[in-house]
């Protein structure tokens, strides 16, 4: 798994015989150590979050009652959709 992870297949194999033919079994934590990634930091990010009603003003929407239904104007139906 470790050599499939970090790409490291011929590094490893190679480290691996130098343990078997020294008589030695090889220690999975010690073989792993120089094929850790190194560390790296995490970035500081800040979010500054707006109105959610700045989303609208940017495509121009503008609300409307949930009880309407611009499609229909007292019960007949829109001519768009005859």
């Amino acid at each position: 798994m470790l050599a499939h992870e970090r790409a490291c297949r011929a590094e490893l194999a190679d480290v691996l015989a130098a343990e078997i033919d020294a008589g030695r079994l090889p220690n999975p934590a010690a073989l792993s150590a120089p094929f850790r990634p190194e560390e790296a930091s995490v970035p500081s990010v800040a979010v500054d979050l707006v109105p959610l009603g700045a989303y609208d003003e940017l495509v121009g929407i503008t609300a409307v009652p949930a009880n309407s239904n611009p499609g229909l104007i007292r019960g007949q139906a829109c001519p768009a959709a005859l």
